[in-house]
């Protein structure tokens, strides 16, 4: 938060009070070298005994202080403050968990360049902004509903375990439905209630198409950016019959999701590849997630009544303690 004015010029006033001080010292001195040199004193003393001494210098001070202060009032000073918006401010990464993710042709493979990735990515995410974790196989699972606690996400990341099968347009529409109702119910309707971050190798398998998840994204609103991971020579050793089968990344869907839903897509062959998709997607959220916007509070009625009740107060003063002053 900073403090400025709208209307700095008009603080050249001050050095009017400032004016006004100097002028009321010089006047004081002058008027005491003229008693002491044209009054007989001790008469003085018997006339007035009780002259206000300091109390006239507490009333000018607060005169003065009074002036000064309502100039500052008259110079319009404000605060500025930023806010991250946060209608938009939440994001929810959709992590393919699926067996092909076993596949070793990203080293060390897969999963663990993800997990690696995604980690990361949380990181650069503004610590204003709520993200939120969704895994999918042949399920969907929410580990971690959107938060501000990043160490929660990087727990649910880590605690990620393979499965299964692939769900891609029921892992859309379930992320779809926790953004829409974790959405601040007093937000703009014509905004977004979030993004997802939809990380996968393959195509559904199981459950609602893809297209149709990416159509259920679309009509709230909510872009999905998708990142194709993986190379067209992946393949894993089938846990159940021990045949190796081919799981070549597959990102045809994964950029029909982007254009339906007016996200973007990507595409990644190796983990530093996944890590600068990563990137460009936090450059691109950046721009509309969580964007910070400026608050400015104009504080001028508040200066205007401190210096209308000091005015005051060096008022009531001085009819209290200047009455027959000599």
């Amino acid at each position: 938060m900073s403090t400025d004015f709208l209307a700095p010029g008009r603080l050249w006033l001050l050095a009017l009070v400032i004016a006004l001080g100097i002028g009321y010292v010089v006047v004081l001195r002058w008027r005491r070298t003229a008693t002491v040199r044209f009054t007989q004193v001790d008469l003085l003393d018997q006339v007035a005994p009780q002259r206000p001494r300091w109390r006239r210098h507490v009333v000018a001070a607060l005169m003065l202080l009074g002036l000064g202060l309502a100039v500052i009032a008259i110079a319009r000073p404000v605060d500025r403050s930023t806010e991250e918006t946060r209608s938009e401010g939440r994001i929810l990464v959709l992590f393919d968990v699926s067996l092909s993710m076993m596949a070793d042709d990203v080293d060390p493979s897969r999963f663990v360049a993800a997990q690696e990735a995604a980690q990361n990515f949380v990181d650069e995410v503004d610590d204003g902004v709520e993200v939120g974790l969704v895994s999918f196989s042949g399920t969907v699972t929410t580990e971690v509903d959107p938060t501000l606690d990043r160490s929660a996400i990087q727990r649910g990341i880590d605690n990620l375990e393979l499965a299964e099968s692939t769900a891609i347009g029921e892992a859309l529409a379930s992320g779809t439905r926790i953004l829409v109702n974790t959405a601040d119910p007093e937000a703009d309707p014509d905004q977004a209630p979030g993004v997802l971050v939809l990380l996968s190798d393959g195509e559904t398998t199981v459950g609602r198409p893809t297209a149709d998840g990416a159509q259920v994204a679309a009509d709230a609103g909510v872009p999905v950016y998708t990142i194709a991971f993986g190379t067209g020579a992946g393949q894993i050793v089938d846990p159940v019959s021990g045949d190796v089968v081919p799981v070549p990344v597959r990102p045809a869907e994964l950029a029909l999701v982007a254009d339906t839903t007016g996200g973007q897509a990507f595409e990644a062959r190796t983990g530093d590849e996944l890590a600068s998709a990563y990137d460009q997607i936090a450059e691109s959220l950046g721009q509309t997630i969580g964007e910070p916007i400026e608050i400015v509070t104009e504080l001028t009625w508040q200066w205007a009544l401190a210096a209308f009740l000091v005015l005051c107060l060096a008022w009531a003063l001085s009819l209290w303690w200047l009455r027959g002053m000599v």
